[in-house]
């Protein structure tokens, strides 16, 4: 079963993180990581529709559609969304659409962190193709280019961040970031570009070194859906996210 739900009786606000790849690895890693105060449900996208790892449009698109197939009629199960996976997936927007309740990006939440941590923000990411779409994603957010230390691709694959030795995945993003972010291009922080990078934020800002601030995506993301739903906040229904 994709969904991983909880069973405390009592009604509490729920939240669902969702990872839109296949890999219940990637699901089990952020169910490992996170915790808070209301319920945390945590599902994982069909492995008979979706992909095993976000590598670009075509996965994304194909992602969004396996899981809108088993969510659509269950958002109102939950309070709050979060969509685990660093880029502009499109079912962030589809989400809103069929939700009142608060869907968070981790790409949008940890730029917005971000931007509140350091003047100048970088992010690192896995295969150099995510570099022109987080470019354009980030420009679709309407941040400032002057606020951006830049994207760097560390080499690794998505899925080598469940199937390399730890260690061997700090070492590299600790090269990518001391060779290019900082040394280069003047980052005060740096966002792991990637949920498969969930928990590592502390142990490269120590192998580092760098005395940058690093942050984990997925942590913001839940941070800030969850100070949405503390204010009572609701998705917007008057505009883009308007019924049909």
């Amino acid at each position: 079963m994709p969904f991983i739900l909880s069973h405390d009786p009592a009604r509490r606000p729920r939240l669902l993180v969702i990872n839109p790849n296949a890999t219940e690895a990637f699901t089990e890693s952020i169910r490992n990581t996170l915790n808070a105060d209301v319920e945390l449900d945590f599902y994982t996208a069909p492995a008979a529709h979706a992909p095993p790892c976000i590598e670009g449009v075509t996965d994304m698109i194909l992602s969004a559609a396996a899981c809108l197939v088993e969510l659509r009629a269950h958002v109102d199960k939950w309070d709050g969304f979060v969509v685990a996976c660093f880029s502009g997936h499109p079912l962030v927007q589809a989400l809103r659409e069929l939700s009142t309740a608060p869907v968070v990006s981790i790409l949008e939440a940890s730029l917005l962190m971000g931007s509140s941590l350091g003047s100048r923000v970088g992010i690192l990411t896995t295969s150099p193709r995510w570099e022109p779409l987080l470019e354009r994603d980030i420009a679709a957010m309407g941040l400032s280019k002057k606020n951006s230390a830049g994207i760097v691709s560390s080499g690794l694959a998505v899925l080598d961040l469940e199937e390399l030795p730890r260690s061997s995945v700090i070492k590299v993003l600790c090269t990518a970031a001391a060779d290019v972010l900082q040394d280069r291009r003047g980052a005060d922080v740096i966002i792991l570009g990637c949920a498969g990078m969930v928990g590592l934020e502390a142990a490269i800002a120590d192998s580092c070194q760098l005395g940058l601030v690093v942050l984990d995506p997925v942590r913001c993301g839940l941070e800030l859906c969850l100070s949405l739903m503390r204010m009572g906040a609701k998705t917007s229904k008057v505009g883009i996210y308007a019924p049909a």
